[in-house]
């Protein structure tokens, strides 16, 4: 739980920066389903604010310290939990029928994928959109 939320928080970051960089300055808002991770999870965005996170550099785009609400309360919170479960089905079923309505909704730079991460050792041959974008190419002459 702390390496992903770890990724998330410096991915959200890293978007909302490039934003910046392109002339809109964005602050953002992590909101999160409630659990009993909340204590850990809190502490854990004030020690990347402070230290940064294992991939460089602190937390400087978020406005708020994360938010935790219950879903049952909130439409944003269910509309992630169905992205999270497109996601779920097409990495761990092979299931790719929703993910395919929402894939080329994620974060893309200069072709990479951004919003998406697929973490395993055969990325030099997986054929996913995250491992794909991040291979690099060759053109032949």
């Amino acid at each position: 739980m702390a390496l992903a939320f770890e990724d998330l928080c410096s991915r959200f970051d890293k978007y909302l920066t490039r934003r910046t960089n392109n002339n809109d300055p964005q602050r953002g808002i992590i909101i999160i389903d409630k659990s009993a991770q909340e204590t850990s999870l809190q502490r854990l965005a004030k020690e990347f604010r402070v230290n940064g996170t294992r991939w460089g550099g602190s937390i400087q785009r978020l406005a708020e310290a994360p938010l935790f609400i219950d879903s049952k309360a909130s439409r944003c919170v269910q509309l992630a939990d169905h992205i999270a479960y497109a996601v779920f089905r097409r990495y761990n079923a092979g299931d790719t029928n929703y993910f395919d309505v929402i894939a080329h909704r994620f974060d893309l730079t200069e072709g990479v994928v951004h919003g998406l991460a697929h973490k395993h050792k055969n990325q030099s041959i997986c054929m996913c959109p995250a491992c794909m974008s991040r291979r690099p190419t060759t053109i032949s002459p």
